[in-house]
């Protein structure tokens, strides 16, 4: 993955979200969770598909893996997105 934006993972010290270039094609767009392992070295997740993120989170949510409030916050969050950009 070619790294192209990266952001610290809200309430877990030294993990990070990874936005880029995907390493199987190098148009297609893919997130990553980084993380310091025992050593202090950055480990890494493997790549998710952007196109699954949506399908990832809703799965998650429709399931249980995200709490209500988690869920709730969620929705917040991108009604909040889109009206700024509208």
């Amino acid at each position: 993955m070619k790294v192209e934006l990266q952001e610290p993972v809200k309430g877990v010290a030294g993990d990070e979200l990874l936005l880029g270039r995907s390493s199987w094609d190098n148009k297609a767009c893919s997130l990553k969770y980084a993380w310091p392992d025992k050593n202090g070295k950055r480990a890494r997740g493997g790549e998710l598909p952007m196109s699954a993120v949506p399908q990832a989170v809703l799965f998650a949510a429709s399931t249980g893996y995200l709490t209500r409030k988690q869920t709730v916050a969620l929705t917040k969050g991108l009604i909040d997105i889109l009206a700024k950009a509208g």
